[in-house]
């Protein structure tokens, strides 16, 4: 019999790391070929990884709860055939942990984190390793006399990579221009559709970024790329994270496609089950923060769309009419961020403007593709 490694395999388009949610085989177990293994979470869905082969379990060199990183060993197996000590190709040999102690680099951090010394912490997990847990255990015992205790809240792959986009997205200089929308029109056209505003608001986007086609492109040190199709990002809050599953093809859809594909994305984003392709690709991105009854926002952008659009919750509103009158009609904010090496603020100013009217229009909303 022969011993291979075999590693955490790249899950998706941008994935770093996964987070093992639950093993399905233990050691010492006997498995077959594509036999599932273990549960892991990433940033985009929670999937099922099969074994790579036939053979005897030697090692699990994670626990659940702990992040590993793509290529970093998973499991080694005994096999038969080939020769011994090999690897899975591309796989990395076994690693020796940092230190003394056996211990995840989550975990490490997390120990630095609240100033705990792994060397003098229990150890609780498979093989002697320290676990999270053991840390903050640590941490509550150890927290000087007078101070505020501290405690560790792990990070999930979704965190990690929500702060990665963050700090891409800090990077780029930006600009958040608002407007105030009539939304009359538009409360009327989605009854009649019986669909949220969202759609309604992605098919009129759709229809101004053909006649602003500069919203929909990206910044490159060599060119501005400007795409043809537009595919919008729309976040979707979950009890994981924020994420942006996109709708692909917006502009060549219906409002009840848009409205359908809409609803399909937000249960597969709040059910982890995302495929990796639909989760990339976005060329304009679009937050509704109405939806939990934010009035207005300054959305950062989402590398590297040059726009990101949020609307606000629709409420009634004291509106002046073109007479003069003042009157109460629902209206929402519309906040419109803009990547200012990409769009200067008169050319995101008159995009914004054109969809404005666009939305208050009721003819140009019943023309919209049903």
């Amino acid at each position: 019999m022969a011993e291979r490694v075999f590693t955490l395999p790249d899950l998706g388009e941008g994935l770093e790391e996964g987070e093992i949610v639950s093993w399905l085989v233990a050691e010492g177990e006997e498995v077959e070929l594509n036999q599932p293994l273990v549960e892991v979470e990433t940033a985009k869905a929670t999937v099922e990884i099969p074994s790579p082969f036939a053979g005897l379990i030697e090692k699990l060199h994670a626990a659940a709860g702990d992040a590993v990183a793509v290529g970093a060993p998973l499991v080694t197996f005994h096999v038969l055939g080939g020769g011994g000590g090999s690897t899975e190709p591309g796989a990395l040999a076994e690693p020796v942990p940092a230190g003394p102690v056996p211990a995840t680099p989550a975990v490490r951090k997390l120990a630095k984190d609240l100033r705990v010394d792994l060397a003098r912490v229990s150890r609780s997990g498979p093989a002697g390793r320290v676990t999270a847990e053991d840390v903050r255990t640590a941490g509550s015992t150890t927290t000087p006399m007078g101070s505020p205790p501290v405690e560790g809240i792990d990070v999930s792959p979704v965190r990690r990579a929500i702060a990665r986009r963050m700090e891409q997205a800090a990077a780029i200089p930006q600009v958040t221009t608002f407007r105030t929308v009539d939304a009359t029109a538009l409360e009327e056209v989605r009854a009649e559709h019986h669909v949220s505003p969202l759609p309604v608001f992605i098919a009129a986007l759709c229809r101004t970024i053909a006649a602003h086609p500069i919203l929909n492109s990206a910044w490159n040190d060599d060119a501005i790329l400007s795409v043809a199709n537009v595919s919008v990002g729309v976040a979707v809050d979950t009890e994981r994270g924020l994420l942006v599953p996109v709708v692909r093809d917006a502009h060549a859809r219906g409002i009840a496609d848009l409205a359908a594909e809409i609803a399909r994305l937000a249960e597969a984003a709040r059910g982890g089950t995302l495929a990796p392709g639909d989760a990339s690709g976005a060329t304009i991105s679009v937050s509704n923060t109405g939806s939990y009854g934010s009035e207005a926002g300054t959305p950062l952008l989402n590398p590297p769309n040059a726009v990101t659009i949020a609307l606000g919750a629709i409420k009634p509103r004291a509106l002046v009419t073109e007479g003069g009158a003042v009157e109460a009609r629902p209206a929402c904010t519309i906040s419109l961020t803009f990547d200012h090496r990409v769009l200067d603020g008169a050319a995101a100013g008159r995009a914004l403007t054109d969809l404005v009217d666009r939305l208050q229009d009721p003819r140009a909303l019943r023309e919209l593709p049903r």
